[in-house]
């Protein structure tokens, strides 16, 4: 039994040595997605700072859409909050929830495409 798993190890390592090899450029965009997601579900705006949207005209529009509705948010709950009472508190709350998940998702939508794809010193573009 252990001979048999030896010459298939051998085996599978000669066919994978003489083999392409694809890689990633060290580059790559993968955990920068996740970060911007977080950092737009603490701070509305950051996430798109990062993934430098603010360089065009839509993305300073839903940017500033983005800092005019955490303001409001922030307003309503607290003039609510001491005016009202409780129960209708939630409408400030649920601006301030609606604007720090829509802004969290559109950053970590919205990160630039991923890493070069290469195989055998050829680069390829995705």
């Amino acid at each position: 039994m252990f001979k048999k798993i030896l010459s298939m190890t051998l085996a599978v390592a000669m066919i994978m040595a003489v083999s392409g090899v694809a890689y990633a450029s060290e580059d790559s965009n993968a955990g920068k997605s996740l970060t911007r997601g977080a950092a737009s579900l603490v701070l509305p705006g950051w996430g798109q700072y990062l993934n430098d949207e603010l360089d065009t005209k839509s993305g300073k529009i839903k940017t500033g859409t983005m800092i005019v509705l955490e303001i409001g948010g922030i307003v309503t709950t607290i003039l609510l909050g001491t005016l009202v009472g409780y129960p209708v508190i939630w409408v400030g709350i649920g601006i301030l929830m609606f604007n720090h998940i829509w802004s969290a998702v559109d950053a970590f939508a919205k990160v630039p495409i991923g890493p070069e794809v290469g195989m055998k010193g050829e680069t390829l573009e995705r």
